[in-house]
């Protein structure tokens, strides 16, 4: 029997398509979704420092900035990784369902058998299943890019991390070197003052203190109430944390190093229970200390921008220990 137009329209149609989704075979397919990837200039907080012209403060805050831009890139970082892993969990998962030669004829099967015996219908089934596969191919190139410019700005951020990471290191370098000596110019500064004015007032001075050396620390101490904070400062109206200690105990003759970590050698230690006024408590890895005294109170010359003032012995702060001169 002659075949009809028809039938050789159809055949010639399944034939193509046939051929259409044989291309497809074995494609590995990619995540649907695209993964936002880190766009935008990242931004330099921490500009050019002369760290040899630099004041401490300054440095502190150039440290800060430093250590600002890490924490941001790091955190930016881990969000494109996060991305990243769920971007390859779908190519994963879309490889297991389409990438295998075998996975494919299993689908092309299923449209065929699914579709009604009719020779057009089962054409159109495997149109559409080609069209689908056309598609993911699409969506598997566009995502591999995506992937491919997500590792690249990772590796560029790690990088710029690392770059942060001794900048940073460079900087508390700088830092403690320049607290270091400007506390020693400042205890020197003290130093001479205190020589220069000690035959005129020093003999009034004391005698307006109790005889014992505790007693004397606090009632100075209280003097200098609402005196401001001055990093390095020892008197005579401002003030850091052991430069008040050592003026304190300084009215009765007791001479201690301008330092925390210094005069913790210096003194004796004590339990919590033993705490009696005039004995010191030394805090956040001895970088501060203040003089109790009584009823569960210190003083102390806190932070810049702050005065000498009394707060609770438990003020937030780690407690190091307490000592007694």
């Amino acid at each position: 029997m002659a075949q009809t137009c028809t039938d050789i329209d159809h055949r010639s149609r399944a034939s193509a398509i046939l051929r259409r989704v044989a291309a497809y075979t074995g494609v590995t397919v990619a995540t649907v979704g695209l993964v936002t990837a880190f766009a935008g200039s990242r931004a330099h907080a921490a500009d050019d420092i002369d760290y040899d012209a630099a004041s401490a403060s300054e440095i502190q805050d150039h440290l800060e900035d430093l250590e600002t831009e890490r924490d941001t890139t790091a955190a930016t970082i881990t969000g494109l990784q996060t991305d990243l892993a769920a971007a390859q969990a779908v190519i994963d998962a879309a490889a297991a369902d389409y990438g295998s030669s075998d996975v494919q004829l299993t689908y092309v099967t299923a449209a065929v058998e699914s579709a009604d015996d009719e020779l057009g219908a089962k054409v159109s089934s495997l149109v559409e299943y080609a069209q689908e596969q056309s598609d993911k191919y699409a969506e598997a190139q566009e995502a591999t890019e995506t992937s491919e410019t997500l590792t690249a700005q990772i590796a560029d951020l790690t990088t710029e991390v690392d770059g942060l990471d001794a900048q940073i290191e460079e900087a508390q370098a700088a830092y403690d070197e320049a607290a270091a000596a400007e506390a020693e110019a400042a205890a020197a500064e003290a130093e001479s003052e205190s020589s220069s004015s000690s035959s005129s007032s020093s003999s009034g001075s004391t005698a307006e203190y109790s005889a014992d050396a505790a007693t004397a620390a606090v009632q100075f101490a209280k003097d200098q109430l609402g005196e401001s904070y001055v990093f390095g400062a020892a008197g005579p109206d401002t003030w850091d944390c052991s430069g008040l200690v050592t003026g304190a105990y300084g009215v009765s003759g007791i001479s201690l190093t301008h330092s925390t970590w210094a005069i913790w050698d210096e003194t004796s230690a004590i339990g919590r229970d033993d705490l009696k006024p005039g004995d010191l408590v030394f805090y956040n890895g001895q970088n501060h200390m203040a003089i109790y005294i009584g009823d569960g109170q210190v003083i102390h010359a806190p932070k810049p921008g702050d005065v000498v003032k009394i707060s609770d012995l438990d003020m937030g702060m780690s407690i190091d220990g307490y000592r007694r001169v």
